[in-house]
C-alpha cells in the first residue's frame, strides 16, 4: 500500500501511534501493512528496493506461505458453504505431497474456491471434524493480509477502550463476534467464537454498547465527509480507495448488526437461560437473528451523534489537516 493510503486508512480506523510506531488503539487491523517493515527490514535487516518489496508481498500474500504451489496459490477465498468446495492437506514430512482434494462434485466452469482461514474462530462446526489446518485469522486480518474484504461469513474481534464515569483510568475490553448472512439477506449475530468458554460473557455490556454506538456514528460521519473528497482520492491508487471504503462499509455493517442483537434495552438476554424472550434465540451458542436492510442503510441503526467522543474529534481534526 502507499503511504498516503495507509495514512487514510489509519485515520478512518482511529489510530494512534504508540511508542514503537504501533497501533495500540483504534479499530483493526492494528499495525496495517506492517510486517514487511518489522520482519523483513528490523529482524531481517533485509534491504529496502523495489525488488524487495515484490518478492516480499508475492511470498506472504499467498494462502499456502511454507511452500510454492502456483495451482493452489490462484485460487480465490470463501467460506461460504455454497461457494467452498475443496480442502487442503499440507504435508506433514518433507518430500510427502501437498494435496488439494474436492469435497464435493465440481461443475464444468465452476470456480475453485479454497479457504484462507479454513477453520478459524468461527468455523461452522465447533469440533473441527475434518480440519487438517487452522488459523485465527478473521476479516480483519484477511484485509491485512490479502488485501480484500472476504465475503459472509465473517469473524471480526474489536478491541475497546470503555469510560468509565467513577474512574478516570480507561478500561480495555474485546468484543468478538461471527457474522452470517442467509439467502433472503438475513444477518446472523453470534457473540463469541468457538473458544468461548461463556457466550452471556461475550454479550455486549452497556458500556460496550456506548462505545460501539460511538464507533458507528464516527464512520457514518467520516464516510459522509471524506468519500467525496477528489483531493485526498487523487493522492492514491483507486484500488487503495475502493478498498478503504469497502472494509468501512463492512465494519459499519459488522457494528450495526452487533448493536442491534445486543439490544440497548437487554430484552434480547434477559432470559438468555431460558431463551423465552420473543427476541431471542433458543440455540445454546447464543445465535441472535438481526433483520438489515442492505439497500437502505440509515433504517439499520439510528445513532444519536452526540455522544461521540470529543477527544477523538480532535485526533481527527488534525488528521485531517494533515491529509
Amino acid at each position: 500500500w502507499t503511504p498516503n493510503a495507509k495514512k487514510l486508512l489509519r485515520f478512518v480506523l482511529g489510530q494512534k501511534r504508540f511508542k514503537g510506531g504501533h497501533m495500540q488503539e483504534g479499530l483493526p487491523p492494528n499495525n496495517f501493512q506492517k510486517r514487511y517493515e518489522d520482519v523483513w527490514l528490523d529482524d531481517c535487516e533485509g534491504e529496502d528496493t523495489p525488488l524487495a518489496r515484490a518478492a516480499y508481498y508475492q511470498f506472504t500474500s499467498r494462502d499456502e506461505d511454507t511452500l510454492m504451489v502456483p495451482f493452489y496459490d490462484m485460487c480465490n477465498h470463501s467460506n461460504d458453504p455454497k461457494k467452498l468446495n475443496t480442502i487442503s492437506a499440507k504435508p506433514r514430512r518433507k518430500g510427502k505431497p501437498f494435496i488439494l482434494r474436492a469435497t464435493r462434485d465440481i461443475a464444468p466452469g465452476e470456480q475453485i474456491f479454497i479457504s484462507y482461514n479454513r477453520c478459524n474462530r468461527c468455523w461452522f462446526d465447533p469440533d473441527y471434524t475434518d480440519c487438517t489446518s487452522w488459523s485465527h485469522y478473521g476479516t480483519s486480518e484477511i484485509f491485512d493480509v490479502f488485501g480484500f474484504v472476504e465475503d459472509f461469513p465473517q469473524t471480526w474481534s474489536l478491541p475497546m477502550i470503555l469510560e468509565d464515569d467513577d474512574d478516570e483510568d480507561e478500561d480495555w475490553d474485546r468484543l468478538t463476534f461471527c457474522l452470517d448472512r442467509e439467502d433472503d439477506g438475513t444477518l446472523w449475530v453470534t457473540f463469541g467464537d468457538n473458544y468461548s468458554e461463556d457466550y452471556e460473557d461475550d454479550v455486549p455490556n452497556e458500556e460496550e454498547y456506548e462505545f460501539l454506538s460511538r464507533t458507528l456514528a464516527r464512520l457514518h460521519d467520516i464516510g459522509n465527509t471524506i468519500k467525496t473528497n477528489e483531493t485526498i482520492k487523487e493522492e492514491m491508487p483507486s484500488y487503495e480507495w475502493e478498498m478503504i471504503w469497502r472494509y468501512e462499509e463492512a465494519l459499519m455493517t459488522a457494528i450495526s448488526a452487533a448493536i442491534l442483537a445486543s439490544d440497548a434495552e437487554g430484552t434480547i438476554y434477559e432470559n438468555w437461560d431460558g431463551g423465552d424472550s420473543e427476541d431471542s434465540s433458543d440455540d445454546e451458542d447464543g445465535e441472535v437473528e438481526v433483520e438489515y436492510d442492505d439497500e437502505d442503510e440509515d433504517e439499520g441503526f439510528n445513532i444519536d451523534k452526540d455522544g461521540v467522543d470529543h477527544v477523538q474529534e480532535r485526533h481527527d481534526r488534525t488528521m485531517m489537516d494533515e491529509l
